[in-house]
């Protein structure tokens, strides 16, 4: 998938705020894509911007989507179910509203199958098994009579996986796939997201605020702010190396042995609202090495060693 120059606009009035601002990357064929970033950054946004689900009143504003060559925005709502949920799907955040609660595990599971022209019923219930079976849903036939309420949160984030990936899609979009669960099921869903990437050789583009998950999970990130990419590369040259100030100021807060008994690292101020994003850089207003060119326009990229970029007129300066 490519993504390029991508702005996507929260109708106010008769103008439309820009919830994501001219951002782009890539995801490779079987690669596992990060995003990072505070809550109200655009991560959703974008997530739901390659789907084609964005709600009434938020619209894609420019740039192009392509996805196996394809131009997503070129498509019709038609066009776009006949790969929603086939090659391209989603696990989203919250398992309880995302589930149907009067439809039965298995039921919800074959959907994707069915609407994909899938029309024999023994081997759908075959294939909604077996995809159980490989997410490691215990006791699957049993389960699949079930219903929402029935599960534990954990369960549930497992089905969404199911229910995301019955169709063995080329990308799977997990939008905090992980937030909220406890340490031991949220450890059992980043190893599932593991082997489904390297067994189905699924592309995965994982959307969190954690960067111990990311750090665990994905090849590369992209840091987000207030709808902007600051910093991108790998996970490896990022977490070695972090160059912008808000990627310095994330890393500095995960708690670590050598601080043990210190006070973390915290960033002063909040994410902007829409409504008050400054121009130039976003983060200027919290950043304590900002100079007055970052108030007026938002920097070019530059390029660190291989694929680590960098959007940040002090690093600017350097080179």
């Amino acid at each position: 998938m490519q993504v390029q120059h991508l702005s996507v606009g929260i109708r106010q009035g008769r103008r439309y705020l820009l919830g994501v601002d001219d951002i782009g990357f890539q995801v490779q064929a079987g690669e596992m894509v990060g995003i990072l970033g505070e809550s109200g950054c655009g991560k959703t946004l974008t997530a739901l911007s390659i789907l084609g689900l964005l709600p009434p009143g938020i619209q894609v504003t420019r740039g192009t989507i392509r996805f196996d060559g394809l131009d997503l925005r070129g498509l019709s709502e038609r066009e776009f179910c006949g790969i929603r949920g086939q090659a391209l799907s989603m696990v989203f955040q919250e398992p309880m509203s995302s589930l149907n609660p009067v439809l039965t595990i298995g039921r919800q599971i074959a959907e994707p199958l069915r609407l994909h022209g899938r029309k024999n019923k023994g081997l759908i219930e075959a294939q909604v098994l077996d995809m159980m079976s490989e997410l490691g849903l215990p006791e699957p036939v049993k389960l699949a009579a079930a219903y929402p309420h029935q599960l534990s949160g954990g369960m549930r984030q497992r089905v969404l996986l199911a229910l995301a990936m019955v169709c063995k899609p080329k990308l799977l979009i997990a939008d905090e796939a992980t937030t909220a669960l406890d340490l031991s099921t949220q450890a059992q869903i980043l190893h599932r997201l593991k082997r489904i990437n390297q067994d189905l050789g699924t592309s995965i583009l994982f959307i969190s605020h954690d960067l111990g998950v990311i750090s665990r999970l994905c090849d590369r990130l992209l840091v987000m702010y207030a709808g902007k990419v600051l910093e991108e590369g790998t996970v490896e040259a990022v977490f070695a190396d972090p160059r912008h100030e808000y990627t310095k100021g994330l890393m500095g807060s995960i708690p670590q042995q050598e601080r043990k008994g210190k006070p973390l690292i915290s960033i002063p101020g909040k994410v902007p609202s829409i409504e008050e994003k400054p121009q130039g850089c976003p983060f200027a207003p919290r950043c304590s090495r900002a100079m007055a060119q970052c108030r007026v326009r938002f920097p070019n990229p530059l390029s660190l060693s291989g694929d680590h970029q960098v959007y940040c007129m002090r690093e600017t300066e350097y080179v």
